[in-house]
């Protein structure tokens, strides 16, 4: 279950016994605890007398049980939250185990790990991976479910950012919400700094608009890859490498760099399909629902690639985003180089 799943689930359903709530993507873990929290609590008058937080890291099986045992005071249901539960010690897992697969209803009980997921490879995550392989095994035999928070997709992206503009009283144009997620990229936390932004420009009220994007959220990250594309095209390396230290002078990171390099790169490859097959840039920007700015650029970039350099292109970045995750070299060296193959003809 992700996200979006989640949230239609609530809205349905009473909250289930056990969540196990887990991802990279720590603001969305975040977003999802907050979700279940608010669910549970929603009838609670004491909501301070239904809640316990525990810790992961020092708080025992038993503690565990305890809290979710223990029944409300003025009734109702009652929420437990374990933080870092990739944390709980070998020695207590065996007893939470079997909690997880006979919970009791009146209590939701949410084990939370940000930054970790069961299907992690990376070799710092491998122990924390196999113990949340084993709890969701167990919460989900005990009628319990599991929330994958992973990187989001480009194509999540604007759903996610019309529930941040609705949770903050906004309503948003189709136009104006990809306006937004161009402008931010695929960085969450930049995506509800700017959704903070604009609930202050518009008076918490009112509909979010392109020309409100534009006047209140800096586009730089969009006009930088292009910039960058274009000195790729064209094989200015030096340009191309002037543009990238300009990006990492204004906080941008290595990996963020990437992910927006890849998905423009992944937007030409598709643009560049799609011209093939004969279609305008009206049936494209509804097709793959970009903005018409982004549509525009793509297609004069796209005809500077042939389909094979594209292809090229696009299995150098997928290494590049390997060698990032894994190699000691340092991260800025190993986006020049990236940048050495992109630029030759």
């Amino acid at each position: 279950m992700n996200l979006a799943q989640l949230t239609k689930a609530l809205e349905k359903s009473p909250p289930k016994p056990v969540y196990l709530i887990a991802g990279e993507e720590e603001a969305l873990v975040d977003r999802a605890v907050e979700l279940i929290s608010q669910r549970v609590l929603a009838e609670v008058k004491e909501r301070e007398f239904a809640l316990t937080r525990l810790d992961g890291a020092t708080a025992s099986a038993e503690e565990v049980e305890i809290a979710a045992r223990t029944a409300s005071l003025f009734g109702g249901r009652r929420l437990v939250v374990v933080r870092e539960c990739q944390r709980i010690k070998e020695a207590e897992l065996t007893r939470l185990l079997q909690y997880l697969e006979k919970p009791v209803s009146p209590t939701t009980l949410l084990l939370v790990a940000r930054g970790f997921s069961a299907g992690s490879r990376e070799p710092g995550k491998a122990k924390a991976a196999k113990l949340l392989k084993k709890m969701q095994t167990k919460v989900e035999r005990g009628a319990g479910e599991k929330v994958d928070c992973p990187k989001p997709k480009a194509r999540e992206l604007p759903w996610l950012a019309e529930r941040m503009l609705e949770e903050q009283g906004l309503r948003s144009s189709r136009y104006g919400v990809h306006a937004l997620v161009e402008a931010v990229g695929e960085d969450l936390g930049a995506l509800e700094r700017a959704v903070v932004k604009l609930t202050l420009f518009l008076g918490g009220q009112g509909e979010v608009r392109e020309e409100h994007v534009a006047e209140v959220v800096a586009d730089t990250r969009s006009q930088s890859v292009f910039a960058l594309a274009d000195a790729v095209g064209e094989g200015a390396l030096d340009r191309a490498l002037r543009i990238l230290a300009s990006m990492t002078r204004d906080g941008e990171n290595a990996l963020t760099i990437l992910a927006l390099l890849s998905r423009h790169f992944r937007n030409l490859a598709r643009v560049s399909a799609l011209t093939g097959r004969g279609q305008n840039a009206d049936s494209i920007r509804k097709q793959l629902g970009l903005h018409p700015f982004v549509v525009k650029k793509s297609l004069a970039q796209s005809r500077r690639f042939s389909t094979a350099a594209l292809t090229a292109h696009l299995e150098r970045l997928a290494r590049t985003d390997w060698k990032l995750k894994s190699s000691p070299l340092p991260n800025d060296l190993q986006l020049q180089e990236l940048l050495t193959h992109l630029c030759r003809k």
